[in-house]
Formats: C-alpha cells, sequence, structure tokens
C-alpha cells in the first residue's frame, strides 16, 4: 500500500529518484498499458474479422444443408414426374388414333355377337375435348338376357383399347312385352361407350394460352380497390 502510495504521489520529473521496487512496478504496469493499447489496436478488428466469418460460416453450413435437403426432394419429385410421365406415355398408347375408330366400333361389334347379344344401335356423338385428351362418346343399345348383358360389360374392360360405359340403363326389351305373359327375360342396355384419343399437343397448348390471356384480361378489367 504504501508503494501504491508513493507511485500515486511521485512527480515524473523525478521518476529517476524512485527505488528499485517502484523502478520495477512502474515498469510492469507501463508494459502492462502498452500490452492493452497494442491488443485494442492490433487485434480487436481481427478478432471480429475472425467472429463475423465464424457466423458467416454457421449460416453457409445451414444454407448447405438447406440446400442438400431440397435437392434431394427434387430428386425424389423428379423420379416422380418421370414414373407419372411412363404411365401416362401407356395409357397414351392404349388410346385409340383415327384409324383405329372404325375398328373400336368392330370391336364392340364382336363383343355383343360373342356374347350372344344384338348390338341394335351404335351413335356416334359429338367429340367433347377434356384437357390434352378429347372424350369420344357413342349411345349404344344392345339386347339380350342379362347374364349376357353381364359378361358383355366384363369384355369391354378386356378390349385392347380404353373404353369406359356410363348412364347405363336396363329396361325389358320391347320383344318381352308383347310376349303372351309380359315377364320375358330378354333385356336392352342403353349406355354411353366412352373412349378417348389424345389431342394434337399444338391445339392443347392454343387453348391453354387462350385461356391464360382470357383470364389476364379478365384481372385486367377489374376495378382496383
Amino acid at each position: 500500500m504504501a508503494t501504491a502510495k508513493k507511485l500515486k504521489d511521485i512527480d515524473v520529473q523525478s521518476l529517476y529518484l524512485l527505488s528499485a521496487p517502484a523502478k520495477l512496478v512502474l515498469a510492469a504496469l507501463s508494459i502492462l498499458a502498452i500490452l492493452v493499447i497494442g491488443y485494442f489496436a492490433l487485434f480487436k478488428g481481427q478478432l471480429e474479422t475472425l467472429a463475423q466469418h465464424e457466423e458467416t460460416e454457421v449460416k453457409l453450413k445451414e444454407t448447405y444443408t438447406k440446400k442438400s435437403i431440397e435437392a434431394a426432394s427434387l430428386n425424389n419429385l423428379q423420379a416422380e414426374l418421370t414414373s407419372i410421365r411412363s404411365a401416362f406415355n401407356v395409357l397414351l398408347k392404349q388410346l385409340p388414333t383415327d384409324a383405329e375408330i372404325p375398328t373400336l366400333i368392330q370391336e364392340l361389334h364382336q363383343a355383343g355377337s360373342t356374347n350372344g347379344l344384338r348390338l341394335d344401335s351404335v351413335l356416334p356423338q359429338p367429340p367433347v375435348p377434356d384437357g390434352p385428351i378429347e372424350k369420344l362418346p357413342y349411345e349404344i343399345a344392345i339386347t339380350g338376357k342379362y347374364n349376357q348383358i353381364s359378361q358383355f360389360t366384363r369384355g369391354v374392360g378386356e378390349l385392347s383399347r380404353i373404353i369406359t360405359l356410363e348412364s347405363l340403363k336396363i329396361t325389358q326389351s320391347t320383344e318381352d312385352k308383347n310376349s303372351k305373359d309380359g315377364k320375358g327375360d330378354v333385356l336392352t342396355l342403353s349406355a354411353t361407350a366412352t373412349t378417348y384419343k389424345a389431342r394434337p399437343a399444338e391445339e392443347v397448348a392454343a387453348e391453354q394460352q387462350a385461356a391464360e390471356e382470357a383470364k389476364q384480361n379478365g384481372d385486367s378489367g377489374k376495378p382496383q380497390e
């Protein structure tokens, strides 16, 4: 304490008069002050820069992890998209072309005759665009017994091309209504047999573009709030 009090009360011009211990303490304090000043002058900025780099490194690692997860998800999505496209192409190959439509009608006749049915009528209806495909409906009427009609509907599902039966309606045949008891087992099936074909890609693209332009024009015509 006495030494510290002496150091506090000393005169700068009389430093040479200090005792050896006091000079050592003063020298140590001077060195410590120089080191502190040097730290702030030289190393503090570098340490701050290092801290910034470490923070940037952490952020980059987080970004890398996130991008890796996204890349893995993208690969899964691409594989799924490839699978969907492959399945879609398989379905497209099952759709009849324009040249195959007459053959398809012949197959319907054959499916009916194979099961002992009479194909009364096959009436083509207007095509119905549905996105990238076009529905080709036919109104059909067949006459036969119940088990024959059942076999016919199963046979349609086994044809080489996709055909769906919709709006099925079974009524007693007019032939049976004229029978003696009016309770015969001959029935008439009326249904819509629909097949599908792929629409030209250019036609679908033009339709989508027209729809998009109509939507944009509609949005631009709305009053702004």
